[in-house]
């Protein structure tokens, strides 16, 4: 863009953010954010570490992010740009209950928390096959629980009520 607010010379239109672009940028500094708070965690010793030691698997996380953004962004390049829509009342809601599962976390445990996250999640965004919404809420816990405890080695807060059963 010029200094003059002029479209960029030989476009006849003016230069304008994609929000694909806006939201890829938003999301790329949160990610250069959540990596430059991972420096500041303690090193575990090799023969210490179980699984994928503390430092690496969240910056492998927003590594896998970071990546999608950027593919994300790259596949916008060249399309016509929409007009946004207004977002969502349950959107914001989502974000409030994402909110109480993080919090929830330490104090039911993770597993129980999760459980009650794909209860509930489902039917706030309108889903009404109840049945499903068990199995999803059954089965997703447990596939995490062998992937990322059985398989990857990584340990889970408890939370108070499962402190007494173990």
């Amino acid at each position: 863009m010029q200094g003059n607010g002029a479209p960029p010379a030989g476009t006849g239109r003016p230069f304008l953010l994609r929000a694909d672009d806006m939201v890829g940028g938003v999301i790329l500094l949160f990610c250069a954010a959540v990596f430059a708070i991972t420096t500041t965690f303690d090193e575990v010793p090799a023969m210490l570490s179980q699984g994928i030691p503390p430092t690496q698997f969240p910056r492998l996380l927003v590594g896998v992010i970071a990546f999608l953004v950027v593919v994300m962004m790259i596949q916008a390049r060249g399309k016509e740009a929409v007009e946004m829509k207004r977002v969502p009342t349950v959107a914001f809601a989502t974000v409030g209950f994402l909110a109480l599962f993080v919090a929830a976390i330490d104090w039911i445990g993770t597993f129980a928390a999760i459980f009650l996250f794909c209860l509930a999640l489902p039917v706030l965004w309108g889903e009404r096959r109840y049945a499903w919404i068990v199995v999803f809420a059954v089965l997703l816990p447990i596939s995490i629980y062998i992937l990322f405890s059985k398989v990857l080695g990584v340990r889970f807060p408890a939370g108070f009520f499962e402190s007494f059963t173990g």
